[in-house]
């Protein structure tokens, strides 16, 4: 049986006080029919409940059902601890999600189930939001409105393969099978290879499958914008040993063992951070930053050189800026050969 993501659980248990508020000395049986599960999770859902709230864990500082009623097959809340209560956004958290429903739109614009569920929340927010008064400013240079989303289209090239290789993953990691994937990398190089799906990730701007590649014996992340096909094997995917964050943060491997860069950062380009893990970051007395990086391999690191672009005061080694400095030449002198018959 696939095992429930804890999210599900999660947006359960906090749904779970609220409707048992509306509808005190409901039957447990009710309560499981009403969200989808059996009446055994739903006493274990209670008994999460019982000891979850305020630190401390006295008399009054954890959410309470009524123990008769429980022991009767019921549920009643004796103290709630505010979770009977909806959940009230200010206006700048409204925009914020708002903001954050904008990029999942992009994200998911060729997932029919979840292109319909955004659009629904942002028209129930955007509503909330113009309701006696206009939009905010903020709302209003972000492109909201109190309509629906706007349209969205596929990015790959090939409109509704993304949807269905949204699919196929998803349909691997939940029944845990191997993947067999035509990918093309940011340097345009095809490839085949079977991998075992680990989870999904978006970095605000793609959604990426992070998976055991079987080839490289390594974990890899692969865009789905990238991925051509995708075919999920008759084959259960296996959990490999590794640690991600190890992996990510680890700063006591040999250096030789992967590529590595020392980057000095404008102001501007302090959103690096964010995004890449670092080896290490130092402030600058202009208010940059100079980080070290570890690139999956050169080719990785010269791409990472150039997206960062005009953030950049300095690049070592020096050859990986002069090999970055090669490939936007290379890159426009193609742009201007194939532009000519245009």
């Amino acid at each position: 049986m696939p095992r429930v993501p804890a999210s599900h659980r999660l947006t359960r248990l906090l749904a779970l006080s609220a409707w048992v508020t509306d509808n005190p000395g409901v039957s447990i049986k009710e309560a499981a029919e009403h969200f989808g599960v059996t009446p055994a999770v739903i006493e274990r859902d209670v008994n999460t409940l019982w000891v979850s709230g305020l630190p401390g864990g006295l008399h009054g500082d954890l959410v309470d059902f009524d123990a008769a009623d429980f022991d009767a097959g019921r549920l009643r809340l004796a103290e709630p601890l505010g979770l009977d209560r909806p959940l009230r956004l200010t206006r700048q958290e409204a925009i914020s999600l708002l903001l954050a429903l904008r990029v999942l739109a992009d994200l998911l614009s060729d997932d029919d189930a979840s292109a319909a569920v955004l659009s629904s929340t942002q028209r129930a927010i955007s509503a909330l939001l113009t309701t006696g008064a206009p939009v905010d400013d903020a709302a209003a240079r972000a492109g909201f409105s109190s309509g629906p989303v706007a349209d969205h289209h596929d990015h790959s090239g090939n409109p509704g393969r993304t949807a269905q290789v949204l699919a196929a993953v998803r349909s691997a990691l939940q029944d845990k099978r191997r993947l067999h994937l035509a990918y093309v990398s940011a340097t345009d190089t095809r490839s085949e290879r079977d991998v075992d799906p680990i989870t999904l990730e978006s970095d605000g701007s793609h959604m990426a499958l992070v998976a055991w590649c079987l080839s490289a014996k390594a974990e890899r992340s692969f865009r789905l914008d990238r991925i051509e096909s995708v075919q999920v094997l008759d084959v259960p995917a296996i959990r490999h040993r590794t640690s991600r964050a190890k992996k990510r943060h680890d700063t006591s491997r040999p250096e030789g063992d992967r590529p590595r860069a020392t980057l000095t950062l404008r102001p501007t380009g302090r959103w690096l951070v964010e995004q890449i893990p670092c080896i290490s970051q130092k402030e600058t007395t202009e208010g940059g930053l100079k980080v070290v990086v570890e690139g999956r391999d050169r080719t990785w690191l010269i791409g990472l050189v150039l997206s960062v672009g005009r953030h950049l005061i300095a690049v070592e080694p020096d050859n990986l800026a002069q090999d970055a400095v090669d490939a936007a030449k290379q890159a426009l002198t193609w742009y201007d050969t194939n532009s000519e018959g245009c």
